[in-house]
């Protein structure tokens, strides 16, 4: 029931408790509500995130507090100054045009064995049709490799470690770091020092600073592994809503030949992606509790979590008018969002990499916007995933030519 923490809202007020896996949780309901408790409580909360200290000092940065954290974040930051924004939107683009044309030929292939299988009776044999998941997580995790490492989609380099990547999590992010997962990060490491003082990318801006260590380049490893599931499930859903809303990839299409809105609004790629985190995949934060706290009257105990509830705060018919239709027009005409719109965070530890993960599937949509027309299948219902809402298993894809589909 997706809805249910909206509708125990309505019935309990925007606070309440309740239990997951034998612990209390203390479900916050409200964008405001939850930066205030994250504020007022900081040093009381801590994130909850994979657990990464057995294979290097400090751990992962979303779990980091402190001077800690401060130093990690502020080293990451500045290599990220130091690349090219054209530049990179440009790679991510062409990785994606790469990997869509490669899925619509497959496609057509599959299309023409199946038309011919019909002909030639049920004993023809049939090609396999593509699965629109494994080319998004291709484009995702190479256009990640190409951000933070610096080789290019076809170097040697890049297929080694996109096959390094395959066996750290083949079937998504182990948050249980067994010896398996210890002994594929380490032939990750090595793959990615042998890259040389010459690498590019994020990892060449930080070989330059004199704070570079195991745990910063264990950070942008698994910053990649993180990373290329989450940008797959965001790209799953913004091809959902393009084949539910052809109108606005058509506007997409047209756009490229427009500049920058002189409003210094978005683009209308940008407003579908940000209308997209909108309506799925920023669902919540999560942190536990280190020492009792009482918020707005609420006891809050140790060793209970706390649930900040984005999802549903972004639903609010008071910030968000129909908060339940697609409408990317919402994010058009210069209208900031500011404190009621936070897919990416709303403390300390807001994602460093959000305008990255916003370009790189800005670059997807427009890819697939300026040359393919999409068939989907298994529109079903949104199912509850692993660690998000995703699109039916059963969702499909097909891509045709733009200038193939109108003749």
């Amino acid at each position: 029931h997706r809805r249910l923490l909206i509708d125990l809202a309505a019935r309990h007020g925007p606070i309440f408790k309740g239990l997951m896996e034998r612990k209390i949780v203390v479900c916050v309901v409200g964008h405001s509500l939850g930066r205030r408790l994250l504020k007022e409580h900081a040093a009381s909360l801590s994130a909850v995130s994979i657990a990464l200290e057995s294979l290097f000092a400090h751990g992962f940065m979303r779990k980091m507090e402190g001077e800690t954290h401060r130093r990690y974040r502020r080293a990451l930051v500045q290599g990220l100054y130091g690349l090219d924004p054209k530049g990179c939107a440009a790679r991510f683009e062409a990785i994606a045009a790469r990997a869509l044309s490669g899925h619509a030929a497959q496609s057509q292939a599959a299309h023409a064995a199946q038309a011919l299988a019909a002909h030639a009776g049920p004993d023809r044999a049939d090609a396999t049709a593509p699965v629109w998941a494994d080319t998004l997580a291709h484009i995702a995790a190479s256009a990640l490799i190409t951000f933070f490492f610096g080789p290019q989609p076809d170097s040697a380099a890049h297929e080694r470690l996109l096959a390094a990547y395959r066996r750290l999590g083949p079937h998504g992010v182990v948050w249980r770091i067994t010896g398996r997962e210890a002994e594929a990060y380490r032939a990750l490491v090595a793959e990615v020092l042998a890259l040389g003082p010459e690498a590019g990318g994020v990892l060449g801006q930080l070989r330059t600073q004199e704070h570079f260590d195991e745990t910063l380049l264990g950070n942008l490893i698994y910053m990649v592994e993180l990373g290329r599931y989450d940008l797959r499930g965001l790209m799953r859903w913004i091809s959902r809503y393009a084949a539910d809303h052809p109108a606005w990839l058509e506007r997409i299409a047209l756009e490229r030949l427009a500049l920058r809105p002189a409003d210094g609004g978005a683009t209308v790629a940008e407003a579908f992606v940000q209308e997209t985190l909108r309506m799925d995949q920023s669902e919540r934060l999560m942190r536990e509790v280190r020492r009792d706290i009482v918020f707005d009257g609420w006891l809050i105990p140790r060793g209970s979590l706390v649930r900040v509830c984005l999802w549903e705060a972004h639903k609010d018919p008071q910030v968000f008018q129909q908060p339940f239709d697609f409408d990317p027009g919402r994010f058009l005409g210069g209208a900031s969002q500011g404190d009621r719109f936070s897919p990416f965070g709303l403390d300390h530890h807001h994602c460093p990499l959000a305008a990255v993960s916003v370009q790189i599937a800005v670059a997807f949509l427009r890819a697939l916007a300026r040359d393919y027309a999409l068939q989907a299948r298994g529109a079903d219902p949104a199912v509850r995933g692993p660690y998000h809402w995703e699109p039916s298993p059963r969702f499909e894809v097909s891509l045709t030519h733009r200038l193939t589909a109108r003749g």
